[in-house]
């Protein structure tokens, strides 16, 4: 695939993880949601669409440094997120996790799970394993994308530091 070609499909995961935030953060789909437990979401809407779009727009300009900025921030998205919901699934209270209020009190506890419950450990939902998936999604084809591009960009550098008239003929 050409670097244009991952570029695309880079920004078509980036709005489309940004576009699926705003509609599981304000559309009343319970129960994969229970907005009214969630309480205000524009926060952390923002948290999420604001870098998503950036991060887009610097892939559709082919702003390296942009890209890569936004590369990192998709990396952390998912770091973060693992931190949330995986690290208490897993492991139970830890210093990250002393209490589950959070889980109850946002009402997580009444969305779809696919998952098994785990002792007594909060359960990754539905929702945001997709939400996962996507960022996944969109922090690996951010990184090929960008390493295309960084490629093409360090290969078309060195065919103009030697051009063809500069070559030495092994003849």
């Amino acid at each position: 695939m050409t670097p244009s070609h991952l570029r695309r499909l880079a920004i078509t995961s980036q709005l489309l993880m940004a576009g699926y935030f705003v509609v599981d953060n304000h559309v009343d789909l319970a129960p994969w949601n229970n907005l009214d437990a969630a309480g205000p979401q524009l926060a952390s809407t923002l948290s999420g669409v604001i870098p998503a779009v950036a991060t887009a727009i610097a892939f559709a300009i082919g702003a390296r440094w942009l890209m890569l900025a936004g590369t990192i921030w998709t990396w952390v998205f998912l770091a973060l997120q693992i931190r949330q919901w995986w690290v208490p699934y897993l492991f139970g209270s830890t210093f990250l996790h002393r209490s589950w209020e959070w889980y109850t009190d946002h009402g997580y506890d009444e969305t779809l799970s696919f998952l098994p419950a785990n002792a007594d450990h909060p359960v990754p939902d539905a929702q945001h394993l997709v939400l996962e998936a996507l960022t996944l999604t969109m922090a690996v084809l951010s990184t090929v994308a960008l390493r295309r591009t960084r490629q093409t960009s360090l290969q078309a550098r060195t065919v103009d530091a030697y051009p063809a008239d500069m070559a030495v003929d092994s003849r």
